[in-house]
C-alpha cells in the first residue's frame, strides 16, 4: 500500500495582514473549495488565501450549522462499530490514520480523509465491505420519502430530478456535485493509492418529513456546545454534540432516510470532473488566481474586507468600479434588466458602465420591475423620498384599530415534540402594536412560550384574544400569514378540539390560494407606493426602517420612541444597532435579527443556561426587546407614511 510523505500534501507560508497573519495554508482542493468555486472560480484564490468573508458566522449560519451538527450525531449512532478519524496532529495524520483503518476487510469511518492528486475530501461516513464501498453524504436538507414514492410510481423519476425534462433537478444539483466530486476523488484514491478496483455506492442520509417522531424531546436529547480556543482567531474552533437519550430506542424511532444518489452523481460525475481540473492545476504551482469577467453574480460576492482585514476580494475584481456611486448591483432587481437572461446587465458592466444611471431606459421594459426600477433611479437621482399618488386613498381605507403583528418562529431540523415531524413548524412569540384611532400613540402586547411544550394552539389563542375580529392586522411580508395558515393545518392534524380558533384562523389568514385575508403586507405597499433613497434596491424591514430614522427628525421628538434615539459620535443609530446588550452569567448577548431570537429559543429550552432561572429571564428579556422592536419599526413606517400624506395637502 501506498503511504503518504509529509511532502505528499504541499504547504506554503503567506504574508498577509489581518489576524491569520503568516498562516500555512495547504495546497489541496477540498469539497468545500470546490463547492465555493463553483459559484466563482476566482473565488478559490480568496479562499485559499484566507481572504475575510462577510456573514461566515451570522447567527443564520450557526442555526443552520447546529442542525447538521446533531443530524450527523444522528446518523452517526446508527452505525455502532464507526471509527472516527480524528487527529490533533493534522490533516496528513488523519490520512494515514485513514489509510490504516482501510486495509481492514470491514469496516465503518467517520470524517475519513481521502487525498488524491492535490484532492482532499473528508466522507462523512465510510463503510468498506470488501471491494464495495459506501459513501454517505450527512445532509440537514429536507427529504419526504413519500412525495419521493409517489413520483417514482407515477412518472418513474425521484425528487432529485426534473419533472420536466428528468435530469437533475436545480434544487438538488449543488448537493449532487458536492457528492460527486467526492467520489472523483474516492475513486481516483482507492484505484492509485490502494490498488483497488472498488464498487463506490454514493447514498445521501437526510432528515425524512414524512416521518413523525415518536420520541418526546428528541432535539433535547442532543446537547452542541460551541468551543472557542483561546488562541483563536475562529469565532468557534469546534462543536461538540453528545446524546444522552435512549441509543435504542433512537435507532429504532430516528426521523433519517438514506437514499442512493448513484445514478444521479454519475449524471453529473462529467461536469465534476471537468469542473475540477482547472482548480487542481491553479493550486500544484502556488496559488494562481483563474480570473473571470465580472458580472452581474458579484453581487453576492462573500469575500469583503472588514475592519480586522482590509482584502477585499470584490474590489480586487472590480477595481475603481467597486466604488460607482450609485451602483448598478443595487438597483431593484437588476439580473432582469432587458430580460431574465442578464446579458443587457453583463453587457454594462464588461463595457465599465456601471451606475444606475448607465442603464438605458429601452431595457426597463420587465413589467413585474420596470416600475419600480424607474422609481429608483428617478427619485435616487433627485435624492428624496417618494408616495405615489395612490397611498393617500388607500391609507383611509384600512379600519381602526389598527394592529402591527410580527413573529418569531423555527422550523427545527429534529423535532421538538412527539408527533410532529422534522422541520415542522413551532411559532414561540408575537409581538402586537396597536393604534385605537387615528394618533393614538401604539399600545404594545407579546407572549413568548418557554415551556418544554407544542405552543402553537396556545400562541394562536392568545393572538385571537388579543385582536380578535376588528380592524386592520398588518404584517411585513407573509411570513405571519403562513405560519397561522400552518397552525390551522395542525389543528386538524393534531385533533385539536377548539372549534373557535379554528373558525378564528379560518376567517383571518389566507388558507388556500383562492382564499381572504385580513392580514395587510406593508411590504408590498412599500413595494407599489414607497421609495426612500437609502433603501436602493430593497424592501425589507430592516432597510426601510433605518432611512426613514436617520433623515426624519421629527419622529425623535415622539414620546413612545424616545428609547430608540441613540447617537455615537453625532451619528444616529438604527434603532436594531440601538438594542441593549445583556449580561447573561458573564457573557455578552444581544438580539437584533431574527435568526438570533430562533438561537435564543433554542438556548433557553436546551443550552447550557437551560436549569438558570436567571438566565432564562435575561434571555427572555432580549426576546420581548427585540421583537417589540420588530412591531414598532412597522408603527414607525405607517406613522412616517401618515405624516408624508398630510404633508402634501
Amino acid at each position: 500500500m501506498a503511504r503518504v510523505s509529509s511532502s505528499r500534501i504541499a504547504a506554503i507560508a503567506i504574508t498577509k495582514t489581518g489576524p491569520s497573519a503568516y498562516m500555512s495554508t495547504p495546497i489541496y482542493l477540498s469539497k468545500s473549495d470546490f463547492k465555493v468555486a463553483q459559484t466563482c472560480p476566482t473565488k478559490l484564490y480568496y479562499k485559499k488565501l484566507g481572504y475575510p468573508t462577510v456573514g461566515s458566522y451570522s447567527n443564520y449560519a450557526r442555526m443552520l450549522s447546529d442542525g447538521e451538527f446533531i443530524i450527523h450525531q444522528m446518523a452517526r449512532l446508527l452505525h455502532s462499530d464507526g471509527i472516527a478519524i480524528a487527529s490533533e496532529q493534522g490533516i496528513e495524520a488523519c490520512i494515514a490514520l485513514t489509510q490504516k483503518a482501510l486495509q481492514q476487510k470491514n469496516v465503518i469511518l467517520f470524517d475519513a480523509a481521502i487525498y488524491a492528486g492535490h484532492k482532499l475530501i473528508r466522507i462523512d461516513i465510510l463503510i468498506k465491505q470488501g471491494d464495495r464501498f459506501e459513501q454517505i453524504e450527512v445532509r440537514s436538507k429536507a427529504f419526504d420519502s413519500r412525495e419521493n414514492a409517489e413520483l417514482i410510481n407515477s412518472r418513474g423519476i425521484n425528487l432529485f430530478r426534473s419533472k420536466k425534462d428528468g435530469r437533475v433537478s436545480s434544487a438538488w444539483r449543488s448537493a449532487i456535485a458536492d457528492v460527486s466530486y467526492q467520489t472523483y476523488v474516492l475513486q481516483e484514491f482507492l484505484e492509485e493509492e490502494m490498488g483497488l478496483q472498488p464498487e463506490i455506492h454514493p447514498y445521501l442520509i437526510m432528515p425524512d418529513k414524512s416521518k413523525i417522531a415518536a420520541i418526546e424531546g428528541l432535539a433535547f436529547d442532543f446537547q452542541i456546545q460551541h468551543v472557542r480556543s483561546r488562541n483563536s482567531f475562529s469565532k468557534f474552533d469546534r462543536v461538540e454534540v453528545t446524546f444522552s437519550g435512549d441509543l435504542q430506542q433512537l435507532r429504532e424511532h430516528h426521523i433519517l432516510s438514506k437514499v442512493s444518489i448513484k445514478d444521479e452523481v454519475l449524471e453529473v460525475m462529467p461536469a465534476t470532473i471537468a469542473a475540477a481540473k482547472p482548480l487542481v492545476e491553479s493550486l500544484k504551482n502556488g496559488i494562481t488566481k483563474i480570473e473571470v469577467p465580472i458580472s452581474k453574480s458579484c453581487k453576492n460576492c462573500e469575500f469583503r474586507g472588514n475592519s480586522l482585514d482590509s482584502r477585499d476580494g470584490f474590489k480586487e475584481c472590480w477595481r475603481e468600479l467597486a466604488d460607482v456611486e450609485p451602483h448598478i448591483l443595487d438597483l431593484y432587481h437588476m439580473g432582469r434588466i432587458g430580460g431574465s437572461d442578464g446579458a443587457v446587465v453583463n453587457e454594462l458592466i464588461q463595457q465599465g458602465k456601471v451606475s444606475i444611471y448607465d442603464v438605458p431606459s429601452e431595457h426597463l421594459n420587465d413589467i413585474t420591475y420596470s416600475l419600480r426600477q424607474l422609481v429608483q433611479l428617478e427619485y435616487t437621482r433627485k435624492n428624496t423620498e417618494w408616495i405615489s399618488k395612490q397611498l393617500p386613498k388607500l391609507l383611509t381605507k384600512f379600519q381602526y384599530p389598527l394592529h402591527f403583528i410580527d413573529f418569531e418562529t423555527a422550523r427545527m431540523t429534529v423535532p421538538y415534540h412527539a408527533g410532529m415531524q422534522p422541520f415542522e413548524q413551532i411559532a414561540f412569540q408575537w409581538s402586537c402594536h396597536t393604534i385605537n384611532r387615528p394618533g393614538d400613540p401604539p399600545i404594545h402586547s407579546d407572549w413568548l412560550d418557554l415551556n418544554n411544550s407544542f405552543p402553537n394552539f396556545k400562541f394562536a389563542r392568545a393572538l385571537m384574544e388579543q385582536i380578535g375580529d376588528r380592524g386592520t392586522i398588518f404584517t411585513w411580508a407573509t411570513h405571519e400569514n403562513s405560519v397561522l395558515r400552518d397552525i390551522h393545518k395542525q389543528v386538524s392534524a393534531y385533533g385539536h378540539r377548539d372549534p373557535e380558533l379554528e373558525t378564528w384562523l379560518g376567517k383571518t389568514v389566507k388558507t388556500h390560494s383562492h382564499g381572504m385575508s385580513r392580514l395587510v403586507d406593508m411590504n408590498a405597499l412599500t413595494l407599489q407606493h414607497y421609495f426612500h433613497p437609502l433603501m436602493k434596491g430593497k424592501t425589507s424591514l430592516k432597510t426601510v426602517l433605518p432611512a426613514i430614522w436617520a433623515t426624519n427628525s421629527y419622529l425623535h421628538q415622539l414620546p413612545w420612541l424616545s428609547a430608540y434615539l441613540k447617537q455615537i459620535d453625532g451619528k444616529i443609530l438604527n434603532p436594531y444597532a440601538a438594542l441593549p446588550e445583556v449580561d447573561i452569567l458573564g457573557e455578552i448577548a444581544v438580539i437584533n435579527e431574527g435568526t438570533g431570537a430562533m438561537l435564543a429559543y433554542q438556548e433557553i429550552l436546551h443550552g447550557k443556561h437551560r436549569d438558570r432561572p436567571e438566565a432564562r429571564e435575561k434571555w427572555r428579556e432580549l426576546l420581548r426587546q427585540y421583537c417589540c422592536l420588530d412591531t414598532m419599526a412597522m408603527v414607525i413606517v405607517w406613522t412616517h407614511w401618515c405624516y408624508l400624506v398630510a404633508s402634501e395637502k
